[in-house]
């Protein structure tokens, strides 16, 4: 859990180091630098400062009348005290950025993504993430001027290596073999190109190429106030709508110094575990689809029965426009608090059925087992949520990081051993359980009262308002959910009190899909479908 004295021992340390680039705001370090400088934080903040995970990458263009026209943004957390640090790294148009994946290899794509958005100098020339090969259009700068996209070409396979001399050993690769998947393959679902290598039975090497679903959401919120991206928020993932809408609206009134009511915070517990329920539950139909198990038929109708628990309540079924800033929008209908008591005993039963089943069939055990994935991997990888858990790291921010009365209720996290697909499952599986009774005492001890601040219960043209009256933010501000797949939330910097200059999205989809071939190496091709579902990655978190 969050210590302050953990904090002010770091303030303290990195004032000393850092001098006036030093500043801390709302519980997290911010300390600016410069190009030359970057690589020395970095090891020191890694080595010394036990700052082992790199969170995301984000960056903003100030403009060409800016003594230093773009700001890098590394946000680290330190899992041991679970301190936040975001480095400023301060460069100009042009100039030579060095690289930190060598301190964190997960960092390549996030420099990539970059990269492309705003023409960085990278030291590390790499090909483009999401955008076309050869493209001239970089979104994010302030004088963006679209041109016509450049035509892709087809990727090729790798080529093999042969040895020409029959008398010596020959290489392994001589029995290798490449296959290529793409986004109409069942391998895939739909996500991504994948590139295969088996050698020639398991899997020895992957390689994943996105960008085939780019829908330029990060940049179509800079468009709108913070308001308006409330309405966009939970479209981030349908399958977990709030967790998204929910993190925006955290974001803003930490920012703001927001106090909600407790019956609203308590209101949004309940959804958010009732969320990562179904998200859950469409991964492990999902698995037992793609394993040919008619289980997944009883997995679904399961679902349903949460989604009418949505509709219910906000009138759509996975829960899109539950939050609002200052609450959420409305109080619970009569008889709800009834209908889910009833939904949880079913759901409780109908889940423990299912998983005798499951566990019983040899066909299933075989589809999820593997090669084991170890803490180490997941951590270089930057991979959190159930993938993480699985492997071994005991780590959730409603644990780590508790917000509205998380740190009072009585729950577990499970943890597994192996990191395979049946460690994903088991996680997955028993996280249901878990938010079953998160819920259940959230609700037998719900607070009495308001469920949204009166100062926000009011109509758009009121709001916008009262907000020009409040003072800006003037420092970025990260703040994070545990969704059901991982760490989601948003690095915000203001422009003005409505209007937001940069956005940067975390979703956990994104690290977990560059650090895929940690997860199907040994894996047999017909598991490869079955790995994918166990790791609940959604097109949508990948190309934000």
């Amino acid at each position: 859990m969050f210590n302050w004295k953990e904090f002010d021992k770091a303030k303290e340390i990195l004032g000393h180091m850092g001098g006036s680039r030093y500043r801390d705001s709302w519980g997290q370090h911010h300390l600016r630098v410069r190009p030359i400088d970057l690589l020395d934080w970095i090891k020191f903040l890694k080595e010394d400062l036990d700052y082992l995970t790199m969170t995301e990458i984000a960056s903003l263009d100030h403009g060409a009348a800016a003594p230093f026209r773009f700001e890098i943004v590394y946000h680290l957390l330190n899992m041991g005290t679970h301190q936040r640090l975001n480095l400023h790294l301060i460069v100009d148009s042009g100039e030579k950025i060095p690289s930190v994946a060598e301190y964190y290899p997960h960092a390549e794509w996030m420099e990539r993504e970059q990269a492309e958005m705003l023409d960085l100098n990278f030291e590390r020339k790499q090909a483009p993430l999401i955008l076309p090969v050869g493209q001239l259009n970089f979104p994010l700068r302030k004088d963006a001027q679209f041109k016509e996209w450049p035509v892709t070409e087809a990727s090729k396979l790798p080529l093999l290596r042969f040895n020409p001399n029959k008398s010596e050993a020959p290489y392994p690769e001589e029995s290798y073999q490449w296959k290529r998947f793409d986004l109409t393959s069942p391998e895939t679902m739909g996500n991504f190109e994948w590139l295969v290598c088996f050698d020639p039975v398991k899997v020895v090497d992957s390689k994943v190429q996105i960008g085939f679903h780019h829908q330029g959401l990060e940049l179509l919120l800079q468009n709108k106030d913070i308001l308006q991206i409330l309405q966009l928020a939970d479209k981030v993932t349908l399958s977990a709508a709030p967790h998204y809408s929910v993190a925006w609206t955290k974001t803003i009134e930490d920012m703001y110094r927001i106090k909600i009511p407790e019956r609203a915070q308590a209101l949004r517990i309940v959804f958010l575990e009732l969320s990562r329920i179904a998200d859950h539950l469409t991964v492990l139909q999902s698995i037992c689809f793609h394993a040919d198990l008619g289980e997944y038929r009883f997995l679904l109708n399961a679902r349903e029965k949460v989604y009418e628990l949505f509709e219910k309540y906000s009138g759509f079924r996975h829960g899109l426009g539950i939050a609002k800033i200052g609450g959420v929008q409305d109080d619970l209908p009569p008889g709800w608090i009834i209908e889910y008591q009833t939904v949880a005993e079913v759901l409780s039963k109908k889940l423990n059925l299912i998983h005798k089943s499951l566990i019983g069939q040899e066909k299933f055990r075989k589809l999820l087992g593997g090669e084991s994935v170890n803490a180490q991997s997941v951590l270089q990888g930057g991979v959190s949520g159930p993938a993480m858990r699985a492997a071994g790291l005991n780590f959730d921010l409603r644990k780590s990081q508790p917000f509205y009365f998380y740190q009072d209720i009585d729950f577990d996290i499970p943890v597994g051993i192996h990191g395979t697909g049946y460690d994903r499952y088991l996680i997955r599986l028993e996280e249901i359980f878990q938010s079953l009774r998160i819920i259940t005492q959230v609700i037998d001890n719900l607070p009495l009262g308001k469920v949204v601040d009166e100062a926000f219960d009011q109509n758009y043209l009121e709001l916008t308002a009262f907000f020009k009256r409040l003072e800006t933010p003037k420092e970025w501000h990260y703040s994070a959910l545990e969704t059901p797949s991982g760490e989601g939330g948003f690095l915000v910097q203001l422009e003005s009190q409505l209007k937001p200059s940069r956005i940067k999205i975390k979703t956990p989809s994104f690290v977990m899909a560059e650090a895929l071939p940690i997860f199907v190496k040994g894996l047999r091709e017909e598991q490869l479908k079955i790995c994918l579902a166990s790791l609940g990655l959604s097109r949508w978190e990948i190309d934000r």
